[in-house]
């Protein structure tokens, strides 16, 4: 099943399987990335080490069963079915102690990492729908005006007008006078023509909450149809496009996509050039892991910006749940920290706790050239 709206979240999200626990399993499929055999090699590593986790783990007889049942199931599901899987992410969850299984083709590749707890953990899932913008395609001619969703690399269309507006008329009759009427005729029907469909596309914008406009009109007509907008319409749009009514629905998929993406790589490029020049000039930012993990230890962090799958081990304070990249002892509180698999994975989840913005850049970027991870701070960074 594809994973495409925060609805699919919560229900999982709803599943509790206390007193017995569930496992909740990410991988990272994009072959564009990664060949095959990194991929499986990335699986059997994870399911590898869960199972010598399990081995230590105090849980009762049911409970250790039921988890060994989902981490072999998990196994079969890989071997059996990523040699034809073509979605970049996969997302499993599996709960056999009451035959609960769910898996999801994901539109973006996740963090690896396979976590088993009372409940199913949902936090990437959330964190791919942020990253998605929901666009509104809308295409018009003289006669005709389409209106299609993009979300998540899908396509839906939904609504369509039409109009009876007549070609234009050559001139005639005595001295044109005519022909003058009739195409001033024409073209107060195309004006209503445009009205209809400028205002059918602020009811859809405000009814399904679309974040970005994607516009496909003529050159020649644009400059009647923009001023037609709604304010609300005017300040979504994003961008144009060469699909016009009647352009297939996979052409059209396919140009918004790479507008899509052209404008998300542009938006990252801007956030990392700001955060840069702050860098550069000794304001309100910091790069590199140790230096951000201290900054957000400290709640000084406003904004987080990572380059996406970046990852290294590191510590947590079991107390006070401060992150560290080697300190065995908890600066603050004077425990003994505990190991992590991935500590940027750990404080891509302090973040998202704390509501703060989080930015997750593509490779290659001006970024890997400060550690791969900075971020935005609330006051300016002590020298």
């Amino acid at each position: 099943m594809k994973f495409t709206n925060s609805s699919q979240a919560e229900a999982l999200a709803q599943i509790k399987t206390h007193p017995l626990q569930a496992t909740s399993f990410y991988l990272n499929t994009d072959k564009s990335e990664q060949n095959l055999k990194a991929i499986n090699a990335a699986w059997k590593g994870i399911v590898n080490q869960a199972r010598i986790g399990l081995e230590k783990r105090e849980l009762t007889k049911e409970a250790k069963k039921s988890l060994l049942e989902d981490l072999e199931k998990i196994s079969q599901f890989c071997t059996n079915r990523l040699n034809g899987f073509k979605s970049p992410g996969l997302a499993i969850f599996s709960c056999s102690a009451i035959n609960f299984w769910q898996e999801f083709e994901l539109p973006h590749g996740p963090r690896n990492r396979l976590v088993q707890d009372f409940d199913f953990y949902t936090r990437p899932l959330y964190a791919i729908l942020e990253k998605f913008k929901k666009i509104c395609a809308f295409l018009v001619n003289r006669r005709e005006a389409v209106w299609y969703e993009i979300y998540m690399g899908e396509i839906k269309l939904l609504d369509s007008l039409r109009s009876e507006v007549p070609k234009k008329v050559k001139k005639g009759g005595f001295e044109g006078y005519e022909s003058k009427r009739i195409e001033r005729h024409i073209e107060n029907l195309l004006l209503e023509h445009f009205k209809k469909a400028a205002r059918r596309t602020f009811e859809i914008l405000k009814t399904n909450n679309f974040d970005w406009l994607f516009i496909g009109c003529d050159d020649q007509f644009y400059p009647d149809v923009e001023p037609l907008f709604h304010t609300y319409v005017k300040n979504k749009i994003k961008g144009r496009l060469k699909a016009r009514p009647g352009t297939e629905t996979s052409r059209v998929l396919e140009e918004c996509l790479a507008l899509e993406e052209k404008l998300k790589k542009e938006e990252e490029q801007e956030l990392v050039k700001k955060l840069v020049s702050e860098l550069e000039r000794g304001g309100r930012a910091v790069s590199g892991l140790p230096e951000t993990l201290r900054k957000l230890n400290a709640h000084e962090v406003q904004h987080l910006v990572i380059t996406h799958n970046f990852s290294k081990p590191g510590r947590v304070c079991p107390e006070c749940h401060s992150l560290f990249l080697t300190e065995e002892i908890c600066t603050a509180c004077q425990v003994k920290t505990e190991e992590v698999a991935d500590i940027v994975d750990e404080m891509i989840e302090v973040a998202l706790n704390r509501s703060l913005p989080l930015t997750q850049v593509s490779p290659p970027s001006k970024l890997d050239h400060y550690g791969h991870i900075g971020a935005f701070l609330k006051y300016r960074s002590a020298r």
